[in-house]
């Protein structure tokens, strides 16, 4: 409409005009030419565009070529739009992590009118608003703006636009035919983590009433169509968004469980183990959520109701776990399998023992002879190939289930004792109320007496199962868990631990890769059951965690040790310092897995810090932005506890200052200016950390410790009179160490910093012009001069490094 606008009114326009717009355009053009070639492509066409004459023209060839030269006109201008827009969304999508809410909001906005403009590249920005789902709500019902009312607020508002709004335009079985295909095309190449934000947000929705029955049958025709063929993605992405309402309202898997055991059980799940994943995943909310939700108070969650080990449920997961087929999306099908045993089963364990006989005979039926099972006890200089006696995949397949069913015993155990804890806690009232009852009746105590040890005879057995106290349940669960699961007689998991402990011992004799990664994390599990067994095979987790080839052994390990720490914490205390060997890894996952288990660990208490932060700085300055960005976090959560930072400052500066894995001068500055910022705005603090830093003078001789100390003490703020005078004090300590030019200019900058920061009481203004004189008269002694008229002298190296420390405070700052 513009152009042909345009065009009608182009013979009205005078000569003026059009030389005022060639002038604009001119001045656009010198404008953006600093823009990348895309951009300076699209204006120099721009500049240089055709520039027609009307003279000698018909007035209707003359408005043709008119309305041509707008046309191009505005082509272009909305090519260079779309260039603009591509260079800004990575910016935007780093706004959708910010601490402003009013940004992170705008950004929002931005990538809902550009999914639906189809701008190229806006689904990763909602992809990435997906996350935002963790963000604490703050309700508001007041009619407030959008700011006040919370991120998590906008976020449900954008996909309820997005993929939930029906159309006027059509009718309503066609609104729910495109719900149901936006719903599914949320899961099409979403990671785990997206995956699970996924979930809260489609939950959350759900349990809000944003999502109709109609979407949930449409959702279940899609999964159970099979009149013609379907593909994969589709019916994936159907039980993936049921599984998620499912979190909501049990009621979905309850309606109609003879569809997921025909569908997801049956054929098409044998033909596709992702559909019987998810299928298994969707089961196990008949007992319970899979995960206690944010904010879910106690008592909330729905009692587990189990069913007896003769429902067909079973059978068809037992099938899914004996699926002959060599497929890897066989082993995450067959952990949905098993935590569906032990949610739903009465008695998970039996059927768990006998799907372990079945895959043991599967590898025994393999070897040549029966005598040869014990081969793999014999000495690692056996001639004869492993691979020519047991079959790598069936190996593989039997470690992997015995390693999570130790995990699985692990969570029955806990949930059986807190079953028993509960029913103790509800017996004590009623126990009081008969024993009130029965001494008010004096004259009948013996008939009284005859009816209580009727009523008592179902307490009395527990009784004898579980003692008396809670303190008697735990013991007896923990004896079950630490003698019993490993080491006895009638126990299956006992059968395979020298088999685990013997594969990770002879990993190369092995010769797998699949075989040593399940290997090595079935016996983390099961050093998670035993202290004992677990101190016995620490040397040999710790010995796969530093000589380990594949990177996957060595991320695995690191998770086990931080599981190990939660399970017996006084195994690893003296070997704490594993902990953070991955920290230095070269492959980048490793150090992110190792990040993120230290993160948990010590910002949930579980690891005392001793002097090991300075590792966890050094991933600061990491070239990998995803673990940089985890150690800024951490930090971040860590200066709200307790003072942390400030307590272990001085082990932090010399860990980044001294020794073989020191970094250098300008990433320490970048450091540590980042982490003073969590002790600047408090006085004692900072005063405290003066005395520390100027009694760290008197034990270095290192130059470069001496640049670093007096770097780090300038980065303090010095508002009162109390820091100078401590400054002032603790000079003896460092004056030998003025003869430095960088040390000196330091100092200097601390002078100026104290006299300008804002009205000063004549007492500070007394104090620093003697700690100017002081500090004068120590650089001309250690220098060997006459006078101290450097105050303002700095050379090359000295402006090199401030360059480089103010670059980071812009760069900062502009982030």
């Amino acid at each position: 409409v513009s152009v042909a606008e345009a065009s009608e009114s182009a013979d009205e326009d005078d000569e003026d005009k059009d030389d005022e717009d060639k002038d604009d355009e001119d001045k656009d053009s010198d404008d953006e030419e600093k823009d990348d070639d895309a951009t300076a492509t699209g204006e120099d066409a721009q500049e240089n565009g055709p520039d027609f004459d009307n003279a000698g023209l018909s007035p209707e060839t003359a408005a043709k070529a008119m309305h041509l030269q707008f046309q191009q006109r505005y082509y272009r201008d909305a090519l260079y739009f779309v260039y603009q827009l591509q260079e800004a969304q990575p910016i935007l999508l780093q706004l959708l992590g910010s601490t402003n809410k009013g940004e992170v909001i705008e950004a929002m906005d931005y990538f809902v009118s550009a999914v639906r403009f189809r701008v190229d590249g806006a689904q990763e920005g909602i992809r990435r608003m997906s996350h935002l789902v963790w963000t604490p709500s703050t309700s508001a019902t007041d009619g407030s703006t959008e700011e006040t009312r919370g991120v998590r607020a906008k976020l449900l508002d954008s996909y309820m636009q997005l993929y939930l709004t029906p159309s006027d335009r059509l009718s309503v079985s066609e609104n729910t035919s495109r719900i149901t295909r936006n719903l599914i095309s949320l899961t099409f190449g979403a990671t785990l983590a997206e995956l699970t934000s996924l979930e809260e947000l489609i939950r959350t929705l759900m349990s809000e009433d944003k999502i109709g029955a109609l979407v949930v049958d449409k959702l279940r025709s899609v999964y159970a169509y099979t009149k013609q063929q379907l593909p994969q993605a589709q019916r994936r992405g159907a039980i993936i968004i049921l599984g998620m309402l499912a979190q909501a309202s049990r009621a979905i898997v309850t309606d109609d469980i003879d569809m997921y055991l025909r569908i997801g059980l049956g054929a098409y799940g044998h033909e596709d183990l992702v559909l019987a994943k998810y299928t298994c995943m969707i089961l196990q909310c008949l007992g319970s959520s899979r995960a206690k939700r944010p904010g879910q108070a106690p008592g909330q969650e729905e009692e587990i109701k189990r069913l007896p080990m003769t429902n067909p449920i079973f059978d068809g997961l037992q099938r899914i776990l004996e699926e002959p087929r060599r497929d890897p999306e066989w082993f995450p099908a067959a952990e949905q399998a098993l935590n569906a045993i032990y949610a739903l089963g009465e008695k998970p364990d039996a059927l768990a023992a006998r799907i372990v006989r079945n895959q043991a005979k599967l590898v025994q039926g393999l070897l040549p002879k029966k005598h040869d099972a014990d081969a793999m006890d014999v000495d690692t200089n056996e001639t004869l190939p492993v691979s020519s006696l047991v079959d790598p995949w069936d190996l593989t397949r039997l470690l992997f289930v015995v390693g999570h069913i130790a995990i699985k015993e692990i969570v029955l155990l806990e949930s059986v004792e807190a079953e028993l804890k509960r029913r103790k806690s509800d017996e004590q009232p009623q126990r009081k109320k008969r024993a009130s009852q029965g001494a008010k009746k004096k004259g009948r105590k013996s008939n009284a007496m005859q009816v209580d040890s009727d009523s008592d005879d179902g307490d009395d057995e527990l009784n004898q199962i579980a003692g008396t106290t809670e303190d008697e349940i735990g013991d007896i669960v923990s004896a079950i868990r630490e003698r019993e699961l490993l080491f006895g007689s009638k126990s299956v998991l006992a059968l395979f631990a020298p088999l685990l402990v013997h594969v990770c011992h002879n990993l190369g004799k092995f010769g797998d890769k699949l075989l040593a990664v399940h290997a090595t994390a079935a016996l983390a599990k099961f050093m998670c059951i035993s202290s004992s067994f677990c101190e016995t095979n620490l040397p040999l987790l710790l010995a796969l965690l530093q000589r380990a080839k594949s990177p996957a052994i060595r991320s695995n390990v690191a998770i086990a040790l931080g599981d190990i720490t939660v399970c017996f914490n006084n195994l690893i205390g003296e070997n704490v310092h594993y902990l953070y060997g991955p920290l230095h890894d070269t492959d980048p996952r490793v150090k992110k897995t190792t990040l993120m288990v230290l993160t948990h660990l010590i910002l949930n208490g579980m690891v005392k810090v001793k002097g090991q932060l300075g590792e966890m700085a050094k991933c600061l300055e990491d070239k990998d932005p995803r673990v940089a960005d985890m150690a800024r976090l951490f930090f971040s959560e860590l200066s709200t506890k307790d003072n942390a930072v400030y307590n272990n400052l001085p082990d932090i500066i010399s860990s980044l200052s001294m020794g073989t894995n020191a970094v250098n001068e300008e990433s320490f500055a970048r450091i540590m200016k980042f982490l003073f910022d969590f002790i600047k705005e408090k006085d004692r603090q900072t005063d405290n950390v003066v005395e520390k830093l100027c009694q760290r003078f008197r034990n270095t001789t290192d130059e470069r410790q001496s640049r670093d100390i007096a770097f780090c003490m300038a980065l303090l703020p010095f508002k009162s009179e109390r820091s100078v005078r401590r400054l002032l004090d603790g000079l003896p300590c460092y004056q030998d160490k003025l003869a430095d030019s960088r040390v000196y200019k330091h100092f200097v900058d601390i002078a100026h910093k104290a006299r300008t920061q804002g009205a000063q009481k004549q007492e500070t203004k007394t104090v620093l012009d003697e700690y100017e004189l002081k500090l004068k008269e120590a650089r001309a002694k250690a220098t060997g001069e006459d006078d101290g008229d450097e105050l303002l002298g700095v050379d090359k190296d000295d402006a090199q490094i401030q360059s480089q420390v103010s670059q980071y405070s812009d760069d900062e700052e502009m982030a």
